[in-house]
């Protein structure tokens, strides 16, 4: 098991407000994706005004290795014997205020709800995506938009195999979340934090009552002044390279796109790099970068003669991050308007939103901001300005003080 903890808690936060002991629980996955890096910074973020202690899970420890690990990761799925125990060890020797849970699905599993009612334990759900409503998160299936199973019964989930592409494991997720739902693991919750108001819409729609979800945006200090602006800049992709980020897309609107003298750059890693990889080739488009995962530095570099960053994306984004780093670096940007891109990008402001699964459209708004680049930094300027207004560090804490307020008075009239 993985634990953590910071300095000892004194009585009253920096800010003067009461410093609270918080369990931060979060089952992580089998790669690094972006929710692990808003964990991280979350907790660092806390445990400047806060004692917050970690409390961590790996998937691949409960469903790696031969048939028996599998078996008993499956059992583990249901009720992991394990982290029960250790969380309740830990929280009587501790006595958190309350549980901050990120994930629990699929390897510490659903019980940890019922073991923080039991002890009498306010919970905290921070969402990063739509597992509650869907068992893959992402409101996919096998590519195309599904919410067929947001209102608990998820036998579809079953009889289309959309997680892991499996009959089997598909089912038995379901099953897992079906009883949970049943159990009324939506009511366990004390406060929920969705990271926009579209994905507190579809909270919502799954059964959440609206005045339990405090939307609390990601937040993105920039470091440093903005790189120059090229007169002739390339296009830009930075994350996973996984299915829902819809990297294919913007490989076919590449092909209508194609300049001699410009790249269109992919930089990430993920299961889909080797597939993406052939389309390219398929397409026989040109002056396509796979960089594969680059640090901090060596991604400077592309930023700087990049005109705009393009998100792609065929899921229900629930925020995307990726914008406020563009917007940092005083870049414009392309992206589909699904979810919650809309609610951060202007369009025609400080980038472009276009009709998911329409190359030809996206390609246009690229071609529009590479063939104007005076038109391109001033929409970088105004996502910079943006960022600073309303995605600033100072207001994401403000959010998080109501939260914290409202936890310090459960169980009081009007809760």
């Amino acid at each position: 098991m993985e634990t953590g903890t910071n300095a000892e808690p004194g009585l009253r936060s920096p800010d003067g407000g009461r410093r609270f002991k918080i369990l931060q629980i979060f089952s992580g996955y089998l790669e690094y994706g972006g929710e692990e890096g808003s964990v991280e910074r979350i907790y660092r973020e806390l445990s400047s005004r806060h004692q917050i202690d970690y409390f961590g899970y790996s998937s691949g420890k409960s469903f790696s290795g031969g048939v028996v690990n599998k078996a008993l990761g499956a059992l583990k799925a249901v009720s992991n014997w394990e982290v029960l125990r250790d969380l309740k060890r830990q929280q009587a020797s501790v006595g958190y205020d309350f549980w901050l849970i990120h994930n629990v699905f699929p390897a510490m599993s659903p019980a940890v709800y019922s073991l923080a009612a039991t002890l009498g334990v306010p919970i905290v759900q921070y969402l990063h995506n739509y597992r509650f409503g869907c068992i893959n998160g992402f409101f996919l299936n096998h590519g195309s938009p599904c919410q067929l199973c947001m209102h608990g019964n998820f036998l579809p989930a079953l009889q289309t195999a959309c997680w892991h592409k499996s009959h089997l494991q598909s089912g038995i997720m379901g099953a897992i979340m079906a009883h949970a739902r049943k159990r009324g693991v939506l009511d366990q919750v004390d406060q929920w934090v969705a990271i926009s108001d579209a994905q507190k819409r579809e909270h919502v729609a799954m059964g959440i009552a609206e005045e339990r979800i405090t939307v609390i945006h990601h937040f993105f200090e920039p470091k440093g002044d903005a790189p120059p602006y090229p007169e002739r800049g390339d296009v830009l992709f930075v994350g996973r390279l996984s299915p829902e980020k819809g990297v294919d897309r913007l490989l076919r609107a590449w092909e209508r796109v194609q300049d001699p003298g410009r790249s269109l750059w992919i930089v990430g890693d993920g299961p889909e790099k080797e597939a993406l990889e052939r389309l390219a080739c398929t397409l026989k488009l040109k002056n396509v970068l796979f960089t594969g995962f680059l640090n901090h530095e060596e991604t400077l570099r592309i930023w700087e003669r990049s005109a705009c960053s393009v998100v792609p994306s065929i899921w229900k984004e629930p925020f995307g991050m990726v914008v406020l780093e563009a917007w940092a670096k005083g870049r414009p940007v392309v992206a589909h308007d699904i979810g919650a891109l809309s609610e951060i990008i202007r369009n025609g402001v400080n980038g472009y939103l276009v009709a998911p699964d329409d190359p030809g459209m996206m390609a246009e708004a690229i071609l529009r901001i590479l063939n104007d680049p005076v038109r391109g930094a001033s929409m970088g300027s105004e996502g910079m300005r943006r960022l600073k207004e309303n995605f600033s560090r100072e207001i994401w804490w403000g959010k998080v003080r109501g939260v914290l307020g409202r936890i310090s008075h459960r169980g009081k009239p009007g809760f």
